[in-house]
């Protein structure tokens, strides 16, 4: 009987050690008690021995079983803590801040580092460009502005006193085919030999673009350097026409769009007299917007285009860039004015630790609306002609007036619902009173800080004699019921 014996105590090497010693007793128990039975029934010796072997195998099993059941009650009280803990977490204020800020850097990384976002706030890549501008027309009989003939461009560069220079560009969409004979959609811009120039656009190399680097070339164009890197190569075709590539732009420059990845250069004698296009001009120092509008138009009207259609429109391209800012606050104004309006005039004055997370968690909600508008919608577009497309400011004014709106609502709500001692969220919600009790406002929902602070009671239905929310702070003898148990 020895041997079945050995096997059971090496099989309570398995079992759980807090229960190792009961099992073991209760198994060799057993053992001599099986033994004692088949005793008395008058079995050999070796049956005996097979017999008590064969039982003593399944000792191995129940040892096994019982290790499995250890570390499967183990892992749901791990899986348990974790969740309790993640609760708690999740309520505290320092979580929510760090959601925020993760969504924040999710938009970041969805968005490739905020390129849009830093193109609209970091100035614009040109030499002194707060002195660029582009010029449109806004006649009488015209309900937007439009583009400007190639004629009047011209006309300018001979006879202003107020520009430094002027450039004629326009764009369209088309397929590109690169020198290896990939054809990928894109956007095309045309411009004159004057247009980098003007801007003080610069190569990858640093090297300043002029005019002289496109002379006596009919095929020459400059190319994004997001265009090269991701194509390479020394030419490409639109529309069925080859064009070298003259000039690899600097990775930050853009202009009115970003999409924009090929650039051929057209000579100025060989634009269309009548044809329109966008125009971008270069100030002069001093030189104000209003006076060069008033000498624009008036060498269009000199040169015998009537009076009513001689009316000029300069828009500053770096607070252009930057009206989507305008839009935002617009929303933002709308949505305080709206939430205000709703806001309950008893709502409870707010700590000073209460007001600067409010602050911050608002903020910052309002950063991610704004990013997110920046770099997923058309918030930040602007026309061929230096302008805002009639759809798009007022779509993502209303985006903005939605998102705002809401994530005041929720960062309101989010507050009323906190502990009014450590801002943590409120938990263990619980129904309380008689629904029909509408006199003595009862019934509502009670809602307890997880530290035992305090209690808020939230009325099943507002009445104007009480209260909308009634805060109830517990004192020490409460402390007990919220004494955490070590785990």
């Amino acid at each position: 009987m020895r041997g079945p014996l050995w096997l059971v105590r090496a099989a309570s090497l398995l079992a759980p050690r807090a229960e190792r010693r009961e099992w073991r007793r209760e198994w060799e128990s057993e053992i001599r008690n099986a033994a004692r039975v088949l005793i008395r029934r008058g079995c050999s010796a070796f049956v005996l021995q097979s017999k008590l072997w064969q039982f003593a195998r399944g000792s191995v099993a129940d040892a096994a079983w019982h290790r499995a059941r250890q570390l499967s009650d183990r892992r749901a009280h791990l899986r348990e803590g974790l969740r309790q803990t993640l609760r708690e977490r999740a309520g505290s204020p320092s979580f929510c801040l760090l959601a925020i800020a993760a969504l924040i850097l999710a938009i970041a990384g969805a968005s490739g580092g905020l390129r849009a976002t830093r193109d609209v706030a970091l100035p614009l890549p040109y030499e002194d460009a707060a002195r660029v501008a582009t010029v449109s027309h806004g006649g009488m009989l015209v309900a937007t502005r439009a583009a400007v003939r190639v004629r009047w461009t011209g006309w300018w560069r001979a006879q202003s006193r107020l520009l430094e220079g002027a450039a004629s560009y326009t764009w369209k969409h088309a397929p590109i085919v690169d020198s290896n004979g990939w054809s990928t959609p894109g956007l095309a811009s045309y411009v004159d030999e004057s247009f980098f120039a003007l801007l003080g656009a610069r190569t990858i190399s640093g090297h300043r673009i002029t005019p002289a680097d496109f002379e006596s070339c009919s095929d020459c164009a400059a190319v994004s350097y997001a265009f090269w890197q991701s194509h390479g190569g020394s030419s490409f075709r639109v529309n069925g026409r080859q064009w070298r590539i003259a000039a690899v732009l600097e990775p930050r420059f853009w202009f009115l769009n970003r999409e924009i990845s090929v650039w051929p250069i057209v000579a100025k004698d060989a634009w269309r007299p009548d044809a329109r296009t966008g125009v971008v001009v270069r100030l002069r120092p001093q030189a104000s917007l209003a006076a060069a509008e008033s000498e624009l138009g008036a060498i269009v009207e000199q040169s015998g285009v009537a009076p009513f259609e001689s009316l000029i429109e300069i828009s500053p391209l770096q607070s252009r860039a930057r009206s989507v800012f305008g839009s935002f606050a617009l929303a933002l104004g709308l949505a305080l004015v709206i939430i205000a309006a709703g806001l309950h005039p008893r709502w409870a004055k707010p700590t000073s630790q209460a007001a600067l997370f409010f602050t911050a968690k608002t903020i910052a909600a309002l950063a991610a609306v704004l990013l997110g508008g920046l770099e997923f919608t058309a918030a930040g577009s602007i026309t061929m002609i230096g302008g805002t497309d009639l759809v798009t400011e007022p779509l993502s004014t209303w985006l903005f007036l939605m998102a705002s709106a809401a994530v005041l609502s929720w960062s309101i709500a989010d507050q009323r619902r906190r502990c009014r001692t450590c801002l943590r969220r409120l938990g263990m919600a619980t129904h309380v009173g008689c629904s029909g009790s509408l006199l003595l406002n009862w019934a509502g929902t009670e809602l307890v800080c997880i530290e035992g602070h305090g209690m808020l009671h939230v009325p099943e239905m507002e009445s104007s004699w009480n209260e909308p929310e009634r805060w109830t702070v517990l004192d020490d003898s409460w402390r007990g019921l919220f004494v955490r148990q070590p785990g």
